[in-house]
């Protein structure tokens, strides 16, 4: 009967184990996720961009100057002026004047 009852006792211990680390590694998971979850929504603060854009990409071509592209686009058949109507972002960055450096002038 001791016998029995030793194998009993042992049952019930792993069973008991079992369900204990069940539990631990469910909750464990729970707080990774939670984690996981909060640093996914946090609002992240947007670095300002160091400089000014002086140039404006337009189909694999660099462009520094309102002149140049609107040569271009003529080439190509297309209104400057449509181009200016539908791109105001990247017309702004052909107008907007460069920032002067110091040193000595040119001359």
């Amino acid at each position: 009967m001791s016998v029995a009852l030793a194998h009993g006792l042992r049952v019930a211990f792993n069973r008991f184990v079992t369900i204990t680390m069940t539990l631990v590694l469910l909750g464990a998971l729970v707080l990774v996720w939670a984690k996981v979850v909060s640093t996914l929504t946090a609002n992240v603060e947007k670095k300002p961009p160091i400089g000014q854009p002086q140039a404006v990409v337009w189909q694999k071509r660099v462009f520094t100057t309102d002149g140049q592209l609107r040569r271009y686009l003529h080439a190509k058949g297309v209104s400057y002026s449509r181009w200016v109507s539908r791109h105001p972002a990247a017309f702004a960055v052909l107008q907007a004047k460069p920032a002067k450096r110091g040193g000595a002038a040119a001359g």
